[in-house]
């Protein structure tokens, strides 16, 4: 069974925090039943970010980091973003390597690579409206 965890921020977004992860999950990953997400609503502004995503220890156990004063509709679309990124890494699409190295589809990147040209960066945003506007017609934000 997944397992899905949101702290920080207020009841109310960190409801739909959790509700945008389990949502993103029986989209992109409907059969996989051993994620681990945890995801915090915190005080991201001085980073310049509205979210990150990075693999735990475990296998498949994942930590998400978004910005907590975001609109709802922001909130929910940097969720779909960041899960993009754990559909991702859960299906070994990408793996972080050493020294700021990854792998993307057999190929290796490393940290002199553009940010606009990481090819899971550009797959992440292309996927995240399409996530946003499915998930608006389910739920009322």
């Amino acid at each position: 069974m997944n397992y899905v965890n949101v702290i920080g921020s207020t009841k109310k977004k960190r409801a739909l925090a959790e509700s945008a992860v389990t949502f993103c999950i029986s989209e992109l990953m409907p059969r996989m039943r051993t994620l681990e997400v945890e995801l915090n609503l915190k005080n991201l502004k001085t980073e310049g970010v509205c979210g990150w995503c990075y693999e735990g220890d475990g296998n498949r156990d994942f930590y998400i980091d978004v910005e907590k004063t975001l609109d709802d509709e922001e909130l929910v679309e940097t969720v779909c973003h960041e899960m993009v990124h754990v559909w991702q890494g859960a299906t070994r699409k990408m793996k972080d390597l050493t020294c700021g190295r990854k792998m993307y589809m057999g190929k290796v990147y490393d940290d002199t690579t553009a940010y606009s040209d990481e090819p899971w960066e550009i797959e992440a945003y292309a996927m995240q409206g399409e996530l946003l506007e499915k998930f608006k017609e389910e739920y009322v934000i």
